[in-house]
């Protein structure tokens, strides 16, 4: 079953307006998750039967390309993630 993502995706203004000028997919997942943990764990729940935290993190990091907020910046090729496992992700410039 597939997540309806706009709840979370309304609260994304707001957390990019916290963010440093230059910031990685990770980064903003966490501070996201952190200030919605609620709809972050509905998400979560929606994805149980595979990878949620894997699915719902790509999806999430995809959906900063819809924001008018910040463009792509590169690349963080050694970047800690919510487990606090070294991988790459997406960098995000604030405009």
């Amino acid at each position: 079953m597939a997540h309806n993502f706009a709840a979370l995706k309304q609260q994304y203004p707001a957390v990019i307006s916290q963010m440093k000028p230059v910031f990685n997919a990770h980064e903003f997942i966490l501070e996201l998750a952190r200030q919605n943990q609620t709809l972050y764990v509905e998400a979560l729940y929606s994805y149980k039967g595979g990878n949620p935290f894997q699915a719902v993190h790509h999806l999430l990091a995809d959906l900063l390309n819809e924001s008018p907020q910040v463009q792509r910046h590169g690349y963080d090729p050694d970047s800690p993630d919510i487990w606090t496992k070294h991988k790459g992700c997406s960098r995000w410039q604030k405009i």
